[in-house]
Formats: C-alpha cells, sequence, structure tokens
C-alpha cells in the first residue's frame, strides 16, 4: 500500500523537508520567545516602518517550512520593508522530530506568547501586526483570530483546513488508532511520525469557520487546486466580516505549492501574492 497516498489525504497538516529557494540576506536573528519556545526574527535592512508579520508553521515541520518556504517568504517581506517573526512551536517545531508532544491548545498558548514578545519589541506597531499560517499553521491562526479579534490587522492563509477540526482529524487511521489506544506510528512517506490521544482530543469544539466570525480584519486564502484538503475557502469568505478578503487558487499547485519543483512557479506565486496583500492591507 502506498502509506503516502492513503494516509496525507486525510491529514490536514503536511510537508517539512530540507531544501529549498535562495536566500536574502536580511537581518535573521534567533531569539527565545518564552522559555523553550524558540524563533528567528527577521528585520529589512533598509527603511522599516514597524509593520510586522508572525508566521505559524505546520505539522511536524519547523519555522523555516517545507523546502525552507517560509524563510524565503519572510526574506521576501523583509525586501518589502515588512519584519517578520517565526517560531517553532513546542513539542514539534523539529523537521526531524518524530514523536509529537505538542497539542493544539500548547499551539495556541505559543501564538499568544509570540504576538506578547512581538508588542515588545522596539519599534513594532502594535496596531500594525499581521499572521500567516499555513495548513495546520492556518488552522492555529484562525483559532487565535477568534479568540483575539483585534490583535492583527490582516491574515493570510496557506493550505487550510475549514469548519469543525475534529472530526476531519478522526478521518486518519493513525488518529482513530491514537484516541483508541493511546499512542500511534504511522508512515507518513518522508518520515515516521508518533503522535498521542491528546494530540487529536485537544482539537474537540475547534470550529475555524465559526471562529473567523468574530474576525474584522482583512483576509487573504492561498492553496492549491491539487490541495489534498478540501477547498472551504469560500465558506471561509462568506463567514468572515472584515474587508478586504480574498480566496485566490493557484492552478495545478499542491498542499506545499510543489516548492520542490521551483520551475512550475506555484511556490513562488504564492510568495508574491502574500507579500503583496501584506504590504497593501498592513
Amino acid at each position: 500500500m502506498n502509506l503516502r497516498k492513503h494516509i496525507a489525504p486525510a491529514l490536514a497538516l503536511l510537508l517539512a523537508v530540507a531544501g529549498g529557494p535562495g536566500a536574502y540576506a536580511a537581518r535573521d536573528t534567533p531569539v527565545v520567545v518564552k522559555g523553550e519556545l524558540k524563533g528567528s526574527w527577521m528585520l529589512p535592512d533598509g527603511a522599516w516602518d514597524g509593520r510586522t508579520v508572525l508566521l505559524l508553521h505546520g505539522f511536524a515541520d519547523d519555522m523555516d517550512g517545507a523546502g525552507d518556504l517560509y524563510r524565503h517568504l519572510a526574506e521576501s517581506l523583509a525586501k518589502a520593508g515588512v519584519a517578520s517573526l517565526r517560531i517553532n512551536f513546542r513539542g514539534e517545531g523539529d523537521r526531524h522530530r518524530t514523536v509529537i508532544l505538542s497539542t493544539f491548545l500548547t499551539r495556541i498558548e505559543d501564538t499568544q506568547s509570540a504576538y506578547e514578545f512581538l508588542t515588545h519589541q522596539p519599534g513594532v506597531k502594535s496596531d500594525h501586526l499581521g499572521c500567516i499560517g499555513w495548513s495546520l499553521g492556518s488552522t492555529t491562526e484562525l483559532e487565535v483570530l477568534g479568540r483575539h479579534p483585534l490583535w492583527f490587522r490582516t491574515g493570510v492563509v496557506w493550505s487550510s483546513p475549514t469548519g469543525e477540526q475534529y472530526p476531519f482529524m478522526m478521518r486518519l487511521p493513525a488518529a482513530q488508532e491514537a484516541v483508541r489506544v493511546g499512542v500511534a506510528t504511522y508512515d507518513a512517506g518522508w518520515k515516521k511520525i508518533t503522535t498521542y490521544r491528546e494530540f487529536y482530543e485537544s482539537f474537540k469544539g475547534i470550529d475555524v469557520t465559526r471562529s473567523v466570525a468574530k474576525y474584522p480584519g482583512a483576509l487573504l486564502a492561498v492553496r492549491g487546486t491539487m490541495d489534498f484538503i478540501p477547498n472551504g475557502d469560500p465558506d471561509l469568505m462568506k463567514a468572515a466580516p472584515g474587508e478586504p478578503r480574498e480566496a485566490v487558487l493557484i492552478g495545478g499547485a499542491d498542499h506545499i505549492f510543489n516548492v520542490f519543483e521551483p520551475a512550475k512557479g506555484y511556490a513562488e506565486r504564492a510568495v508574491g501574492v502574500t507579500v503583496d496583500w501584506i504590504t497593501r492591507t498592513l
């Protein structure tokens, strides 16, 4: 059986391995956000007017993202004069980690800690903050937008799950096993991953489409037409009350925008529309 074919389409969360687009020499500084929560703080080399974005990575990924696409996004934002903070979620944020100890609650807590970190950085304009999430990072972002609707002026979600999250998670055989016996290990195709009952049960009651209805700011959704996650972005756009709001579909792109096939240009397209959105709405 092709495990990647049968497991990945049920998981809202995927891929993180090394390699990626070329670098830009911005000021990228490792930081301790709070306790074990670490990240990287990137400032533009040139003029900076205080606009800042928080980047939230996907499941079992790290702050640089699949193919280092998140680091490339941060560099592109820096070129546009926007600072950014990328974080490694505790118990999860290491692309070589195989045992996942995070829960959705710890992700929410880490995002809240990152927000507090940003609001205490010299030069940051707390009324000009944005947030970008990818896959499970999008789920995390949308829930935070609902809980703290005035924190961020603009938001971007890449390849986002929508609607109720626990039923979605429970379509995964490994999730069913973990909930039944407490722990499960499965082959995701690029590494073996071990998860625990607490991870899946932490998504009970989470409905990100309902959450985004409380958020009054700008919202952009970016997704490929070949994403294995069902496209619920139109529902997000209907639920979100703020303006502007827009959903962008990239024809032919998969969940990670084919970042390991740069000639297709999908990853650069995702970065380009995101940077344009941030500079227009932040």
